[in-house]
């Protein structure tokens, strides 16, 4: 859902540049960007068949499920060329779905991670990372050119497709930021990220969260059922963003994992973050090595 959420502002500004967009995703992300969008045409496919596990790291569970994607990047390859015949597509925009492109128009890969943050063996996965890099027209970094938000995960020394750096994206950019000393004194918990991890980071939060601020969790029915049943907290369904934004533009404190669509966000918010590595994910945790205490008591 990060992919979704820095999107909105792209598509924003694509709408404003008159721009005909069709916006492609499953269900669940569909139903989030019709909420900003209702006007946009919106075709439905599936995201990758991919686990995430509780005890393994991302690329290594990725690594085990690599036949099965690459079955599915086959299958989405063919997909996406059929509908750019179908629609007349001058221009094709993934946002990091590898097997999104086609060779019938000019693709372009969205990116924060130009170079992965791998350890090991696993770093054999750079290859091929660069491999299906190259197979697009162009790269569009999301991230700025001179202050990187994303460290060494954005550098570009050793790539060899053409790249533009965009900037950073985040929805909060279309919004007016509030006062700090017009807030109400709200602590907001964003249950984000796998549902394995959840535990984690509420166990987080209720031993750092402000007790005298409003309790706030923000997040999808089936994961509370992923935390400890908990009482004085203002439980908030996550599947209207509109209404979500509004308390996260008005929280006091916000605690998430360090996802780097929340970082982006953090930029455009003034809430005090407190943002931790979610377990077994080399990017966060990479994340959280260059931002250590991101973000608090601006």
């Amino acid at each position: 859902m990060g992919h979704v959420a820095r999107s909105i502002s792209l598509i924003n500004t694509l709408e404003h540049q008159n721009n005909r967009l069709i916006i492609v995703g499953d269900s669940t992300q569909l139903k989030i960007i019709r909420t900003y969008f209702p006007e946009i045409k919106t075709i439905e496919f599936e995201g990758y068949p991919f686990d995430f596990s509780e005890t393994k790291s991302f690329h290594k569970a990725l690594w085990k499920q690599k036949k099965k994607l690459n079955r599915f990047m086959n299958i989405e390859k063919k997909w996406v060329s059929e509908k750019v015949i179908k629609y007349d597509i001058d221009l094709v925009l993934s946002d990091h779905r590898y097997g999104f492109r086609c060779k019938k128009c000019n693709s372009i890969f969205i990116t924060h991670q130009v170079k992965l943050p791998l350890k090991g063996l696993y770093k054999i996965f750079q290859f091929i990372h660069s491999y299906w890099l190259r197979q697009f027209d162009m790269l569009w970094i999301v991230d700025n050119a001179d202050k990187k938000l994303a460290g060494k995960l954005s550098s570009v020394d050793f790539i060899k497709n053409n790249y533009e750096f965009i900037g950073l994206l985040s929805r909060f950019q279309l919004k007016n930021k509030p006062i700090m000393n017009e807030k109400n004194g709200v602590s907001v918990l964003v249950l984000s990220g796998p549902n394995v991890h959840l535990n984690y980071l509420f166990n987080y939060y209720n031993n750092h969260s402000n007790k005298q601020f409003v309790q706030v969790i923000v997040g999808e029915t089936s994961a509370l059922d992923k935390i400890p049943k908990v009482k004085d907290f203002v439980f908030m369904e996550s599947k209207n963003w509109l209404d979500v934004d509004e308390v996260l533009l008005s929280a006091n404190e916000i605690f998430s994992f360090m996802g780097y669509s929340t970082l982006m966000d953090a930029m455009y918010l003034t809430a005090d973050f407190h943002l931790i590595p979610c377990p077994n994910q080399w990017e966060q945790e990479y994340l959280g090595s260059i931002h250590p205490e991101i973000f608090r008591n601006r």
